[in-house]
């Protein structure tokens, strides 16, 4: 009996030295100074993945169904269940529909998204999930910076101004629209943004008198409306001037998604661009001044 009771002890010990060890690699693995954005395959939708090199991690967008979670199952430790930030770039399904499972199922610090006025059942549910979430609610408008720590920050280019409480059933052109930042890489999170919006971010970004472009230049922009050819015009691309492109789009989508005309204007600016459709997840990890992609079908290419 008392032998038993010494390799239950034992047994413990292990576990519980497996457990620390465990966790110990991981929080090295956080904290290794590279920040890390998963662009998955969630069919024809957006779903993005941040994690900053401290650990701090984002979710902007959901996807069209649940799939996300099983994505964040696979990215994430087992036993991680919180998520610092949600973003919801607009209440279209194929962007907010995973985000109701999300805010079930992991507990979230705050929330981003325009409290707007739609009458639908699916936006329902989302504020219903919101409404039952204990989160801090931030009212996306331009220039609002949220920092991530480790150098890492968020800042809101779009909307110009509060959309809360605003009754509106098309919401591509009031996507928000972020700009990640790292030392020296930068990507622009365009959302859905149809050329409207995108002739607004230049004029707006264009108003600070003798500054750059505030939040357009960016080494990879995440491509608008899934290569939709009301999005992406030139002259976006001559403001953005992006080294690469990525296009979240589900496989032979009813829409023709990307389109031969935005496919074709990414190549005459000599852009090179990826697409969920074809390179499945797609992930950028940069130490602050380079960035490598990394994607299930091509070696790994360093920028």
């Amino acid at each position: 009996m008392q032998s038993k009771k010494l390799k239950l002890i034992h047994l413990g010990i292990l576990l519980c030295l497996s457990v620390f060890a465990f966790s110990t690699h991981s929080a090295a693995q956080q904290k290794d100074g590279l920040l890390k954005i998963y662009f998955f395959d969630v069919g024809q939708g957006d779903a993005i993945f941040i994690e900053a090199p401290n650990g701090n991690q984002v979710l902007i967008d959901g996807g069209p169904d649940n799939m996300v979670v099983q994505k964040l199952g696979e990215t994430m430790p087992f036993y991680d269940k919180d998520i610092d930030l949600v973003v919801m770039t607009h209440s279209d399904a194929d962007h907010v529909t995973g985000l109701i499972e999300v805010l079930k199922r992991y507990e979230v610090e705050s929330i981003v998204y325009s409290n707007i006025v739609r009458d639908s059942a699916l936006y329902g549910a989302w504020q219903e999930a919101v409404g039952e979430e204990d989160a801090n609610i931030a009212d996306p408008v331009s220039g609002k910076v949220i920092d991530l720590g480790s150098g890492v920050t968020l800042t809101i280019v779009h909307p110009a101004e509060s959309l809360a409480s605003q009754k509106m059933e098309k919401t591509n052109n009031d996507s928000v629209v972020l700009t990640l930042k790292y030392g020296e890489m930068e990507v622009l999170l365009a959302g859905d943004i149809e050329a409207k919006a995108e002739r607004q971010i230049i004029l707006n970004s264009n108003l600070v008198e003798g500054a750059p472009p505030q939040g357009l230049n960016a080494d990879i922009l995440k491509v608008g409306h899934h290569g939709s050819k009301t999005s992406t015009t030139g002259e976006f691309l001559y403001e953005v001037s992006p080294q690469v492109a990525i296009i979240q789009v589900g496989a032979k989508n009813r829409y023709g998604h990307p389109t031969q005309e935005v496919l074709k204007r990414l190549e005459d600016y000599g852009i090179r661009y990826y697409r969920t459709d074809t390179d499945g997840d797609i992930k950028v990890v940069s130490d602050g001044e380079n960035y490598q992609i990394i994607t299930a079908n091509s070696n790994l290419l360093i920028f």
